[in-house]
C-alpha cells in the first residue's frame, strides 16, 4: 500500500467539495480532491443557484464558470388548475453536469489534487484510503462533502442520519427543448398533495426536471416519468420525451448529521444535512459551507484553528435558510396554503415578488469566513 500526506483531503468534488478546495489551496494548504464519479455526470437536481451561491462562488475567484449561466427572472407557481406568476431576478440556471465540472477543474488549475473515478473511505481521524484500498492518504483536516448518498463515513459515528419523517425522495432528468412549456429565465413549480415538480431551461435550451415527491407516490403511479407528467399536467409539450428520458433518484431528502464535525473531520455542503430545495438553495449552502470548510481546514493544517469551531460557523451559514427551506417545504405540503399564495400572487403580484426576493441571499457570516 503506497501512502501520502496532504494537508487537506477533499471527499466529493461537487460545489461544497470543490469550493472547500479551491479555498484550502488559497489559504496555501496542500490539498487532495476525490470524487468517485467520472465528470461529467449526470445528478438529480434542480440546477438553480441562489445568490448565495453565486456570492459563494465569486469570492473565491471562480466567477467566470458562470459566465453563461442562464439568468432567473420570474417564478410560476401552479397547482390545481391555478397559476400565478411573479418576477424574482434572483438566480441563475447551469446544468450540473457543466458546473462541476468547471468547479473541479478550477479546483486543478488553483494546484488541488484532483482524482475523479476515485472512491475514498475515511479508516480513522485524517486518514482515508483510495480506490480499492491499494494507496491510503493521510492529512490534518479531511473535508466530507460527498453528499447525502455518500459512503466516505460508512462505520464512523459521525455519519449517522436523522431523516425526517416524511421526507420527500427527489428525482430528476434532463429533457430536451420544447418538451416543456418553460420559458428562459423562469421556474416553473407545480405543487399538488403528493409533492412538488419544477422545470427550469439551461444555456443549451434542455429543460432541467427536479421533483420532491412522497416515495409511496412514486412507486404508486408507476415512476418519476408518470407522476412528473401528472403533477406538470398542462405544462408537458412532447410526453414520449419524459418517458424517454434517464431519471435519477435521491434518499430520502430532508435529514440531520448527528454532528458536523469529528476528530481531523468537517462536514460540508449536503453531507452535513439537507433540507428539501427551493430554487437553488441546496447549491447555494454547499458552496458557502464548502467555502468556509476549506478555509477552517487550511487553518487546522497550520495549527491555528480547531474542528470544534465548525459547528458554530457551519450553523452561522446554513441555519438560516435552512429554516427557510423547512417553512417553505411545510408550506408547498399545503394544498390551501400554495392556493393562498396563489391567489395572493395574482391579486398582490409585487407582495409575492417582494417575499420571494429574500430567498437564497448570502447569510452575513457567509463572506468573512470564505
Amino acid at each position: 500500500m503506497t501512502e501520502a500526506r496532504f494537508d487537506v483531503a477533499v471527499i466529493g468534488a461537487g460545489p461544497a467539495g470543490s469550493c472547500a478546495a479551491v479555498a484550502a489551496r488559497r489559504a496555501g494548504a496542500r490539498v487532495l480532491l476525490v470524487d468517485r464519479a467520472e465528470f461529467p455526470r449526470a445528478k438529480a437536481c434542480g440546477c438553480c443557484l441562489s445568490p448565495q451561491a453565486i456570492a459563494a462562488i465569486d469570492a473565491l475567484g471562480m466567477g467566470f464558470v458562470l459566465a453563461d449561466a442562464l439568468p432567473l427572472r420570474t417564478v410560476r407557481l401552479s397547482s390545481r388548475g391555478r397559476e400565478a406568476r411573479f418576477a424574482r431576478d434572483a438566480g441563475v440556471a447551469i446544468g450540473r453536469d457543466v458546473l462541476d465540472c468547471r468547479l473541479a477543474a478550477a479546483a486543478r488549475d488553483r494546484g488541488a489534487d484532483v482524482r475523479l473515478g476515485t472512491a475514498a473511505r475515511l479508516v480513522a481521524p485524517g486518514v482515508i484510503e483510495l480506490g480499492d484500498a491499494r494507496e491510503r492518504v493521510s492529512a490534518a483536516v479531511v473535508v466530507a462533502a460527498d453528499g447525502i448518498a455518500g459512503s466516505s463515513l460508512a462505520g464512523d459515528g459521525t455519519s449517522e442520519w436523522k431523516v425526517a419523517p416524511e421526507s420527500r425522495i427527489g428525482f430528476g432528468a434532463t429533457v430536451p427543448a420544447g418538451a416543456v412549456d418553460c420559458a428562459g429565465g423562469e421556474i416553473r413549480m407545480h405543487v399538488d398533495r403528493s409533492g412538488y415538480v419544477g422545470a427550469v431551461a439551461l444555456p443549451d435550451g434542455t429543460i432541467d426536471i427536479a421533483g420532491a415527491v412522497l416515495p409511496e407516490a412514486v412507486r404508486a403511479h408507476g415512476g418519476p416519468a408518470e407522476i412528473a407528467l401528472r403533477i406538470l399536467a398542462g405544462a408537458v409539450v412532447d410526453p414520449p420525451a419524459l418517458h424517454a428520458a434517464r431519471w435519477r433518484g435521491t434518499p430520502p431528502l430532508t435529514r440531520r448529521r448527528r454532528t458536523v464535525a469529528g476528530p481531523g473531520l468537517l462536514l460540508a455542503g449536503d453531507a452535513a444535512g439537507y433540507v428539501e430545495p427551493f430554487t437553488g438553495e441546496g447549491i447555494g449552502w454547499a458552496a458557502a459551507t464548502g467555502a468556509a470548510a476549506g478555509h477552517l481546514a487550511a487553518g487546522i493544517a497550520r495549527g491555528e484553528s480547531s474542528e470544534r469551531d465548525w459547528p458554530a460557523i457551519h450553523a452561522a451559514i446554513a441555519r438560516r435558510s435552512a429554516a427557510r427551506c423547512r417553512a417553505i417545504a411545510l408550506l408547498l405540503r399545503s394544498p390551501a396554503a400554495v392556493q393562498a399564495c396563489i391567489a395572493l400572487g395574482r391579486l398582490a403580484p409585487s407582495a409575492l415578488a417582494g417575499a420571494a426576493s429574500r430567498i437564497g441571499r448570502p447569510a452575513a457570516a457567509e463572506g468573512a469566513r470564505a
